[in-house]
């Protein structure tokens, strides 16, 4: 929670500065004070306040996964190489040690998988590959489980902007049914454009909510990929010739 509170904080930060500058511009046209940005967005109801909140967490896990979720984390340098130093000579039992301390405490994605291997090394290759496979596995999905919270949030967003969008036009109906003798076109004008807050700011979250989605699943899946070749070159030092 505490490095998501700080990842948070540069977002805060745009927000802020985008709403002031928003607001100057505003404040040197002669639009009516209703149609400015900030008072759209004030008007726009509680679904506009849901959404930024929304953009907040949904923007911060992203720059936190940008961070945390790549190659060099998931498959630290140098530990391929190390383990295949230490099985060069074969895989004696002291070498298997050394191996196993060697990822010992290395909660990356290699890391575990060649320790699941490891632990194996007893009941021969077959059942180390077929262990490692699995870990493999569930070390894709466990990285993947999180990249995911990035979609359901742009899914979301797209929807929570739609469901303001309604609200708002419902609203606009509504008004023109209490008044039958007419309406002034621009009070309708100002309770569709506060409604159409919404939706601009559910596509903003969800466009780049997406990209980001993407490009940290494709990142997943390549590490995976790498992962499994250096696995299966790994454990052919306890292939039987």
């Amino acid at each position: 929670m505490r490095r998501l509170f700080r990842a948070s904080l540069p977002i805060l930060a745009l927000t802020l500065f985008a709403c002031a500058a928003a607001s100057a511009d505003d404040a040197g046209t002669p639009a009516p004070e209703h149609l400015t940005l900030l008072n759209l967005v004030g008007k726009a109801g509680i679904v506009e306040f849901l959404l930024i909140g929304l953009s907040v967490l949904s923007y911060s896990l992203a720059l936190q996964y940008v961070f945390t979720i790549k190659r060099d984390t998931l498959i630290p340098d140098g530990l391929a190489d190390e383990l295949h130093n230490i099985l060069a000579e074969g895989p004696t039992d002291e070498a298997v040690e050394n191996a196993r301390n060697a990822v010992a405490g290395d909660n990356s994605m290699l890391g575990n998988i060649m320790a699941a291997a490891f632990d194996k090394r007893d009941l021969g290759y077959d059942v180390m590959r077929e262990t490692a496979e699995h870990v493999g596995v569930a070390e894709h999905n466990k990285y993947m489980s999180k990249v995911s919270w990035l979609s359901m949030f742009a899914s979301s967003a797209t929807l929570m902007g739609l469901l303001g969008t309604v609200c708002g036009i419902i609203g606009s109906f509504l008004k023109m049914a209490s008044a039958p003798g007419g309406v002034d076109p621009s009070m309708l004008a100002g309770n569709i454009g506060e409604a159409l807050v919404c939706t601009a700011t559910g596509l903003i979250i969800a466009i780049g909510g997406l990209y980001f989605f993407f490009w940290l699943r494709n990142r997943v899946n390549s590490a995976a990929l790498d992962a499994a070749v250096i696995t299966n070159e790994i454990l052919d030092y306890f292939r039987t010739k």
